[in-house]
């Protein structure tokens, strides 16, 4: 599963809290969530999925790439 650089800043902002990030921020967070998800199989075309140890968050799963993380209570699809 491929992980967005989209998606890693999301997760940086989002869940870290982090206001500003570096290229390099950006580039750990992307290994840091592909090793976190190496265990996840979404099935389904598009399709959302709590992050693993970050319970109050979701993954956006579109055609085997994470495009963004949301808050769990926000949905973005039907």
């Amino acid at each position: 599963m491929k992980i967005s650089i989209h998606a890693a800043q999301r997760f940086l902002e989002r869940v870290m809290s982090k206001k500003s990030c570096t290229c390099i921020d950006v580039d750990f967070a992307v290994g840091f969530l592909e090793k976190s998800l190496k265990d996840v199989i979404p099935t389904g075309h598009k399709k959302q999925f709590v992050i693993p140890g970050f319970e109050n968050y979701r993954a956006v799963y579109c055609q085997n790439t994470i495009v963004t993380i949301i808050p769990k209570n926000k949905k973005i699809f039907n």
